[in-house]
């Protein structure tokens, strides 16, 4: 089923669908030219006059196909579609097939055009990235060898001999102390081998006094008559 209303600047046709479509329906508006292929739907027309192509749309919805014409000047049609017999029918169609072969001709020139330019835009930005990556690898290496240049010219400095340095005249203390000579002490003369003699005048003896808590218990045994009265006591021996 198929529905089509006009207004002063557009023409719409509804195309009822009866199943879900699958795949894109083969849609073609042409100046003068209106088809709409989806198996087994076919709607195909030949305007009376002429159309906006490209402001021109279809949009398919779940249940119908909505196509919007664009006309190119304002006004209500008399005569929306032509009336042909079969053989102008055949000649428009043909007309019409090598028209579409053209401009899809056309098409597919513009597609190359739009991609060689899409791979030349591609090609020059990794050209300009590549310079911007040599020219900071160049300017790495100069940073290299100035900083290397730099480092060796410190180190000349470092090596070369420090120019004199003004002496100022030493204080009193220093003076004193660089005056002091450092002088040590004479070693003593070493003392030779030999035998030290060694004599005494008098003899040493050491007294060593009577254990008191003993003596009288001495006396009282040599009193008693005790066997070897008259020889000392261990004690007395040990005392002296």
């Amino acid at each position: 089923m198929v529905q089509i209303s006009q207004t002063e600047e557009d023409i719409k046709i509804s195309i009822e669908l009866n199943r879900l479509v699958t795949r894109k329906p083969d849609v073609v508006l042409l100046p003068q030219y209106l088809k709409f292929n989806n198996p087994p739907i076919f709607f195909e027309r030949h305007l009376a006059q002429e159309i906006d192509e490209m402001a021109s749309f279809c949009r398919i919805f779940k249940n119908e196909a909505r196509i919007v014409l664009v006309k190119k000047e304002k006004g209500l049609w008399p005569e929306m579609f032509q009336k042909l017999d079969k053989e102008a029918l055949m000649q428009k169609r043909l007309e019409i097939a090598d028209l579409i072969v053209e401009r899809n001709k056309k098409r597919d020139e513009k597609a190359l055009e739009r991609y060689d330019n899409k791979r030349r835009a591609e090609i020059e930005k990794e050209i300009k990235r590549e310079t911007a990556m040599r020219d900071r690898l160049k300017q790495f290496q100069e940073n290299s060898v100035r900083e290397a240049l730099v480092v060796d010219v410190r180190k000349e400095a470092n090596a070369a001999p420090k120019p004199d340095v003004l002496q100022y005249p030493p204080s009193s203390s220093a003076a004193c102390r660089l005056a002091t000579p450092l002088m040590r002490p004479p070693m003593s003369s070493v003392r030779g081998s030999g035998r030290i003699n060694v004599s005494f005048t008098t003899q040493h003896k050491r007294t060593t006094p009577k254990r008191e808590s003993q003596a009288t218990m001495e006396k009282a045994y040599a009193a008693a008559g005790g066997p070897n009265a008259n020889v000392q006591s261990p004690m007395e021996s040990l005392d002296e």
